[in-house]
């Protein structure tokens, strides 16, 4: 079950809040775009790149992770920075990361027991995007 439209914006604003706070200067930008949020990186491996997690479903559902173009499209895997690409995805057919907390991640073949529920609590945005520019080499 879905938030409401309003009550999702509200939420995604605080927790882009407490992100900002924590990444600092690790990031270029940290945007929402509709229900997603975007975070710009310069000078990673492959240049400037963009991180995004669609997030129309949260916190019912983990965020969607892809690297995108500045058009928004998902960037191949030799544009996805530091060690963020892991595999194209069995079932979505696309480039992901394999990281807890996304979407990609969750619905692995091999992460199914690995239920959202179980961090959903506790795996925020901020620790999410942590994880992530970290992989990324920021």
């Amino acid at each position: 079950m879905s938030l409401h439209p309003a009550l999702l914006v509200e939420m995604l604003e605080e927790e882009v809040s407490v992100a900002r706070v924590r990444l600092g200067d690790r990031i270029a930008g940290l945007d929402i775009v509709g229900t997603d949020i975007i975070c710009a990186l310069e000078e990673t491996t492959v240049g400037t790149v963009y991180l995004r997690l669609a997030a129309a479903d949260y916190d019912a559902e983990p965020m969607s992770f892809a690297v995108v173009t500045e058009t928004g499209e998902i960037a191949e895997p030799a544009k996805w920075p530091g060690q963020l690409f892991h595999s194209i995805h069995p079932s979505l057919e696309r480039a992901m990361a394999c990281v807890q907390g996304t979407y990609e991640y969750h619905s692995f073949p091999g992460h199914t027991a690995d239920r959202w529920d179980a961090h959903r609590r506790t795996l925020r945005l901020s620790h999410l995007l942590d994880h992530i520019v970290t992989k990324a080499g920021k």
